[in-house]
């Protein structure tokens, strides 16, 4: 009887992702995360959440949704823990790959604010959280552009603020930038006026995630942007890897002035995005799952 007991879970354990009943939420598997994460309970200050187990069409949750001809799409078991999530197949030598766009709270106009979370409200803090994983094999490191956050000030895509977190090397950077001046002016006319912009000073995280043997592992990713009260520099910028703080920026001046005038829009939209600035080396593919997006601190592990 021992020996079949411990027969049956040798083979659970190898063959969890495919056997109903093995998989239980909050069992540890390989990965140091527990597999918990759920969008059917949402905890204090949930502003978004999308764990991928949905059928309804991803344009019914986003406001704008890159499919890039059926090569970004949601997909059965690729997820974390062999939950449904999202793939991601780059042809060799593919730039974009395609990308999820979301909006809340006030925004400037009514394309922006497709299927916006609390449209009423104002969000002068936020986190976010994306898991990923990349195939086996992978080749090229952290391919470039992964998510941000934006303060979309007008109908033309003008950006007050872009918490970039995206990859250098093997590690994640984050990289935040303002469309507005010191005095609170803004300056930015169009989506990624880098002539406009003013770049607040790069930080490099710790955790190598994207390095050759770190292959076929997820990786929990957690980012906090906080505005500037007008007139200080007291904004914020962090990221967190399963929980371990990778860098942090205390003293930004994202805005100037401009939180003060109530009519002006505050953060208002996340990207998830798939751009690789020199191409895939190779067809290959990596995956999403878990976004949520909130006004309250986001843990990666269970409590």
């Amino acid at each position: 009887m021992q020996q079949k007991m411990i027969l049956a879970i040798l083979i659970c354990v190898t063959f969890a992702f495919w056997i109903p009943g093995c998989k239980k939420k909050g069992v540890t598997t390989s990965d140091s995360i527990k597999d918990c994460f759920t969008c059917n309970t949402v905890s204090e200050g949930t502003i978004f959440c999308d764990d991928f187990e949905s059928e309804t069409p991803l344009s019914d949750r986003y406001f704008e949704y890159d499919d890039n001809g059926g090569d970004f799409v949601r997909v059965a078991k690729v997820g974390r823990g062999g939950s449904a999530g999202m793939r991601v197949v780059w042809q060799q030598g593919e730039t974009g790959a395609g990308s999820l766009k979301k909006s809340f709270g006030r925004t400037p106009d009514a394309y922006i604010g497709k299927q916006a979370a609390f449209p009423e409200k104002d969000f002068k803090e936020i986190y976010w959280r994306i898991d990923i994983k990349r195939q086996a094999g992978w080749l090229g490191g952290g391919a470039d552009k992964l998510t941000r956050a934006i303060v979309f000030a007008e109908s033309s895509w003008s950006e007050g603020m872009m918490a970039h977190i995206w990859s250098a090397d093997n590690f994640l950077v984050l990289d935040p930038a303002s469309g507005i001046d010191e005095s609170g002016t803004l300056k930015s006319t169009k989506y990624n006026d880098f002539a406009n912009l003013r770049w607040l000073g790069s930080k490099k995280g710790t955790t190598d995630l994207f390095s050759d043997a770190n292959a076929d592992k997820w990786y929990c990713v957690v980012a906090h942007a906080k505005l500037n009260t007008p007139g200080l520099s007291d904004g914020v910028f962090e990221f967190w890897i399963d929980d371990k703080l990778q860098a942090g920026s205390y003293n930004l001046n994202w805005h100037g002035n401009w939180n003060a005038d109530p009519k002006n829009y505050m953060i208002n939209a996340v990207l998830f995005e798939n751009y690789w600035n020199s191409g895939s080396p190779k067809l290959q593919e990596r995956y999403f799952d878990n976004i949520l997006i909130s006004s309250k601190p986001i843990k990666c592990n269970c409590d």
